[in-house]
């Protein structure tokens, strides 16, 4: 285009010459091909969310939360949009695991499960947060299932008529070289997303619309459910409660066993919660350990249910295969995680503080819970059909 052309559009519209890069909605916009200096304000932003001072003082539920409401959203903004790069996308994932496991600058601690266990849904033994490398490519899947089925678009109509003039099909196109960084990678993608397709339609749901959640639990892989996740879970169950329990049931607390398996230095092996001087390992503290079974005994007779004793994995697995209602089924569970919550803070308290827990004042505290919770759901279609549980432990 002249100059002359220029100044007449200008004149005739009162617009200004812009240059890019430029912001639009928040985001930045570049004819360049993105690098790690470019998605400096994502990582920032996230930094300063997670370095703020409350977020310092939350339990592993609470950072748990943060993580997959308010860092996953700022990051969300941006992956939905860009390809972005592969630095900054481990950058993001690096973020994420630290703030969970509570490492900060300066003072790092050890990641208590595999980030690639973390990143798959909690049926399947996870924790639901979403892995950035391939949240990223099922987000930008949608672009290219809008081209599929070219979509009333503008940019899908504008891509149709300066990039796929020769073939209509997406799935044969061939990026010419002259062509944006954008759509040579767009086409790279679209390697890993053809397994999708079927015939051109796209078939992970049963009306062919594109699911960012489907797309991602396909790029998972074959996973195996986790049998006890709707226990593991229960909304009857406090989140911190349910956060350590899941802790538990995977053996990844950090027992004095494990502290030395992993060359950590331990003065005293031995349980600190009872006097039986045996060491101190998950079977131990969760299944053998006096303390916690006086416990487990008088809230399970409370709830007039006789407990197995076993290991976390039986003691679930027996929960869920009674013939109880599920209400009846996700408050013994509730009962049983919270025994496990209080002896882990019990067993730290010791450790750490030197102080004593009586088991009385944890056995009313974790009833008081139990009928709080419950009371939420009195009117619910559980509690109606469990009106003996919910009379037994509320009082009504």
């Amino acid at each position: 285009m002249t100059e002359e052309a220029k100044l007449r559009i200008l004149n005739s519209t009162g617009f200004s010459i812009g240059v890019l890069p430029i912001r639009y909605l928040g985001l930045p916009l570049s004819s360049k091909k993105w690098n790690k200096v470019d998605c400096y304000q994502l990582v920032e932003k996230i930094t300063k969310r997670i370095t703020s001072g409350y977020s310092r003082q939350l339990s592993y539920a609470g950072r748990l939360q943060i993580v997959n409401v308010v860092l996953f959203s700022i990051y969300n903004f941006w992956g939905t949009v860009f390809i972005l790069p592969q630095s900054v996308l481990q950058e993001v994932d690096k973020k994420y695991r630290e703030f969970l496991w509570g490492s900060s600058e300066g003072h790092k601690k050890i990641a208590l499960v595999a980030w690639d266990k973390v990143c798959v849904p909690k049926k399947y033994g996870g924790l639901n947060i979403k892995s950035c490398k391939l949240w990223n490519v099922a987000a930008v899947g949608k672009l290219l299932w809008q081209l599929a089925n070219k979509k009333d678009v503008l940019w899908v109509k504008w891509v149709h008529e300066i990039y796929m003039k020769d073939t209509d099909n997406i799935w044969e196109n061939i990026p010419p070289q002259d062509c944006s960084w954008y759509w040579k990678k767009l086409n790279v993608l679209k390697t890993e997303m053809l397994q999708w397709y079927q015939r051109g339609q796209y078939v992970l749901t049963p009306n062919g619309t594109y699911s960012m959640t489907s797309s991602y639990q396909a790029m998972l892989g074959l996973l195996h459910k986790c049998p006890e996740a709707d226990l593991l879970w229960s909304s009857i169950m406090q989140p911190r409660q349910r956060f350590i329990l899941w802790l538990a049931y995977q053996g990844r607390l950090l027992t004095k066993d494990r502290l030395q398996n992993m060359h950590i230095q331990v003065e005293n092996a031995a349980c600190g919660l009872c006097e039986q001087e045996s060491a101190e390992t998950h079977q131990h503290l969760f299944t053998e350990c006096h303390w916690g079974n006086t416990m487990r005994k008088d809230l399970a007779n409370w709830m007039g249910v006789i407990l197995l004793r076993g290991t976390i994995q039986q003691i679930l697995a027996w929960i869920k295969s009674r013939c109880w209602k599920q209400l009846k089924k996700e408050a013994v569970a509730a009962m049983y995680g919270a025994t496990i919550y209080y002896t882990w803070q019990a067993r730290n308290w010791r450790q750490f503080r030197q102080k004593h827990v009586n088991t009385n004042f944890i056995i009313a505290q974790i009833k008081k819970e139990l009928q709080v919770r419950l009371e939420r759901v009195t009117e619910s279609r559980k509690a109606r059909n469990c009106q003996d549980l919910i009379h037994r432990i509320c009082g009504r």
